[in-house]
């Protein structure tokens, strides 16, 4: 199955810290058994609401393939990443 994965990071972390970040999510699709196919970084943006505080986020857009039961087991990985303040998957047709 394919799937959109948009993560919102805590806006002022250093470079190196996002990039490892970054890096550490594509890390756990493909550690879940998936592949990532598209990485699509917007970059700072203006958030809608306050989230924990932040009036801005570092939007990231992924695409990525991986078999439906797998899907929790990432969700479980997302929600202990301290530096990412909202995700969605969002399955696509």
């Amino acid at each position: 199955m394919k799937y959109e994965l948009m993560c919102i990071l805590k806006p002022f972390l250093p470079e190196d810290v996002r990039k490892q970040l970054v890096e550490k999510i594509k890390k756990q699709v493909s550690s879940s058994g998936g592949k990532a196919l598209e990485e699509d970084i917007w970059g700072k943006r203006h958030l809608a609401y306050k989230i924990k505080g932040h009036e801005e986020g570092y939007y990231i857009l992924y695409r990525f393939s991986l078999s439906s039961d797998k899907v929790k087991e990432l969700e479980s990985d997302l929600k202990m990443t301290n530096d990412l303040l909202r995700y969605i998957i969002i399955k696509e047709d």
